[in-house]
């Protein structure tokens, strides 16, 4: 069974306000999301994706969802922006949730949540108990997030991830001080780390330099895990040591193909 099996016909009504107060980019992509509450009930919201890449994307619910579960999503994606059915006119994908922030606009409450994509075909697991918990494994060639079963429901983190691409320079520190260097670009960032590939043979443990002159952010970073990936540079994820990445300057500007997002 494939996510295009899904009955996706939009509600009998628009679920998105059409009296926000945000602008609207003319990129936004009109997107249909489905969310299993558990094996009986379920419920779907048009609303629009605002940032996007080929592993994930961003957008605005009136309904909170639970980190850590999956939910759908149908949207005519970009071509180059996409794993699978280049042609097709709607790509139909399944997401995992990575966060769930609260915000109020206008009076009204929305929940900003960000998916990391994994692909069209639906687990067994997920269609034995849609409230089953998932984390990521690591990533498959095509560039999708690959996911097993969390054997407990997702413990909140202390910051928040998002799915932008921040440049960083990063330098292996080592004891001969011959010291190497690569222009890296991040999966994910949080206040606290970012995850991105990285061809250095840096391992679990070693610390590393990394400083971006665009949010004028310096810091030290330990390596808390390296997952290593088919014909891929390994994927590091980074604990900053000295200090908190300017996350608030990143949601305020232009990211992800030139779309801009708000503060969450």
């Amino acid at each position: 069974m494939s996510i295009t099996e899904f009955d996706f016909t939009p509600a009998s009504h628009e679920t998105r306000s059409e009296n926000r107060s945000v602008d609207r980019s003319p990129v936004e992509l009109r997107t249909i999301v489905q969310y299993k509450e558990n094996s009986e009930t379920a419920w779907k919201e048009v609303t629009k994706v605002t940032t996007v890449s080929r592993n994930g994307a961003g957008f605005d619910l009136k309904r909170p969802v639970v980190v850590g579960r999956m939910l759908t999503l149908v949207m005519p994606l970009p071509p180059e922006l996409r794993a699978y059915d280049p042609d097709a006119e709607l790509y139909p994908v399944m997401g995992l949730v990575q966060y769930c922030n609260a915000r109020e606009i206008g009076g009204e409450t929305l929940y900003h949540v960000g998916v990391g994509f994994v692909g069209k075909n639906i687990p067994q697991s997920y269609k034995d108990d849609p409230a089953q918990s998932y984390r990521i494994c690591g990533m498959s060639q095509s560039g999708l997030w690959e996911i097993i079963e969390a054997n407990s429901p997702h413990k909140p983190r202390k910051h928040s991830r998002f799915w932008l691409p921040v440049e960083f320079a990063l330098t292996h520190i080592t004891r001969d001080r011959s010291n190497q260097k690569e222009i890296c670009t991040t999966h994910d960032i949080s206040a606290g780390g970012a995850s991105l590939p990285c061809s250095l043979n840096v391992q679990s443990g070693d610390r590393v330099k990394l400083a971006s002159k665009e949010y004028n952010f310096y810091s030290i970073a330990i390596v808390r895990d390296r997952k290593e990936m088919p014909n891929l540079p390994a994927n590091l994820h980074l604990e900053f040591l000295d200090g908190e990445f300017p996350v608030e300057k990143l949601l305020s500007t232009v990211v992800a193909d030139g779309v801009e997002i708000e503060h969450f």
